[in-house]
């Protein structure tokens, strides 16, 4: 027998059902037919002592092993029992034998002694063949032991219907081992076809096939089984869109950068003796061109860092007040160009610990974007504040705004809300993204909430794991 058919669960069943139905059947057929035989030398030994005590008796009265006359009242009895019965005297002598076989005989057995002696009022020796009762005949009288009557009953009969018991038994095992085929072949078609139509589609969609969709009914687990490999593959083609979307975006993302350095460097070599300062404008456009390319590789570069499975936290403790306060610093150039007021609101000091650097990167873009996106004299504050599990932190800006149909898309990569606007201040559609990644990785959650030409808030919720206070630092 094969691995695979071993292993089907058609084969199984099979052996299931066969369990349940005949091994149990078998254990109690066995129970059965021993506690039949039980039952049947029970009910002969009953009938044996019975038999014997009625001959019994019917021998208590006074000389009757001495006198003769008795044998035809013996020859009635014997007419009536049908069993074999031996009559022995006080002396072990055998006095009477239905058979005639040992008339005349001595019986100085264990069991005869000890009931001639008084000893047992009856014995009883049982065998498989046959089973022997020895029982004491007592004088009227005196109440004396003159005897006694030794009754053999055969045992084979038992054993006959015994037989006969285990023939309809086996019948009846070979009709239930045919209910077990048949209910086997019924059951494990309703079982397995759904089964075999499940595999069939995981087939096809391992062959490319991604957009069909399961329809398999069945058992409540099958169809549960179908519903989510559905959600999986609508899940897998969103996925695919999402690579494919992403491909078109960073190939049309670089190419553009590209195409302009190639018209400036075209407008150059067309121009004959240009004046130096013509060919410095150029170089400028040049090399603005060539920090928006190097910006585009390096934020794709972080997103490839950020996707692998095996990226590690390198846990520190962080003293989030000092690294907020640190950032702002070095923006409050870019906020001064801009003409844009930058403030920080602390409730308490928090040490936490985290990824000091995934960390710098998260409040980084956000007070960036603030600051980019923000209108002329506008406002980014910068809020602190924990409870006892996780650190809060919002980035609040005065700002543009986001519309309410785009904020549920802006951590999407390449999505800009405006792409001449996002050009035009240097973005690449991936500061959000990688923000939005490096988050979840720390294990927290970002909300975003935005009122156009009112201000966008960025709301951030980081676990501090672990307070570090600064006596353990």
């Amino acid at each position: 027998m094969s691995k695979k058919l071993l292993g089907s669960i058609r084969t199984k069943l099979f052996f299931a059902l066969f369990v349940i139905g005949v091994v149990p059947l078998t254990l109690l057929t066995a129970l059965v037919f021993d506690s039949l035989r039980q039952d049947f030398n029970e009910q002969m030994t009953t009938e044996l002592l019975w038999q014997a005590n009625t001959i019994s008796t019917s021998l208590s009265v006074d000389d009757y092993l001495d006198n003769t006359s008795h044998t035809v009242f013996l020859d009635d009895i014997q007419a009536v029992i049908s069993h074999r019965f031996i009559i022995i005297n006080v002396k072990g002598e055998v006095v009477y034998d239905t058979n005639d076989i040992d008339s005349g005989k001595m019986y100085s057995s264990t069991e005869v002694l000890r009931v001639l002696q008084g000893l047992d009022r009856f014995i009883v020796n049982g065998g498989d063949d046959f089973i022997t009762v020895y029982t004491p005949v007592h004088d009227t009288n005196t109440n004396a032991i003159t005897g006694l009557v030794l009754i053999v009953g055969d045992a084979s009969e038992i054993e006959t219907t015994i037989v006969r018991l285990r023939s309809l038994i086996g019948l009846f095992y070979v009709a239930i081992l045919l209910g077990v085929m048949i209910c086997n072949l019924y059951f494990s078609t309703i079982l397995t076809q759904p089964i075999k139509k499940f595999l069939y589609h995981i087939r096809r969609i391992s062959q490319g096939h991604i957009h069909e969709r399961l329809t398999i009914k069945g058992n409540y687990e099958i169809e549960a089984i179908g519903e989510a490999v559905n959600t999986m593959l609508t899940t897998i083609e969103e996925i695919d869109h999402s690579r494919q979307q992403f491909v078109a975006n960073v190939s049309h993302e670089l190419k553009t950068p590209l195409s302009s350095m190639k018209v400036l460097a075209e407008s150059l070599l067309l121009q004959e003796n240009a004046p130096i300062e013509f060919y410095r404008e150029f170089m400028e456009d040049i090399s603005s061109e060539v920090d928006r390319e190097t910006q585009i590789i390096n934020d794709l570069l972080t997103l490839v860092t950020l996707d692998q499975t095996e990226n590690q936290l390198n846990l520190s403790a962080v003293d989030v007040n000092h690294l907020t306060e640190q950032v702002l610093r070095m923006l409050k150039p870019v906020a001064e160009q801009k003409k844009v007021t930058l403030e920080i609101k602390s409730y308490r000091d928090i040490t936490a610990l985290m990824d000091e650097t995934k960390f710098y990167l998260v409040l980084m873009n956000l007070v960036e974007n603030a600051i980019k996106y923000n209108q002329p004299a506008g406002k980014v504050t910068v809020s602190i504040n924990a409870d006892h599990r996780d650190m809060i932190l919002k980035v609040i800006d005065t700002g543009i705004g986001i519309p309410e149909d785009s904020v549920s898309k802006i951590f999407e990569r390449f999505y800009r809300v405006d792409k001449t606007r996002s050009r035009d201040t240097g973005g690449t559609g991936l500061g959000l993204n990688i923000v939005h990644k490096t988050v979840l990785l720390l294990g927290g959650t970002i909300k975003c909430s935005s009122i156009e030409d009112q201000g966008t808030t960025f709301t951030v919720r980081l676990p501090l794991t672990q307070v570090v206070l600064p006596d353990e630092l």
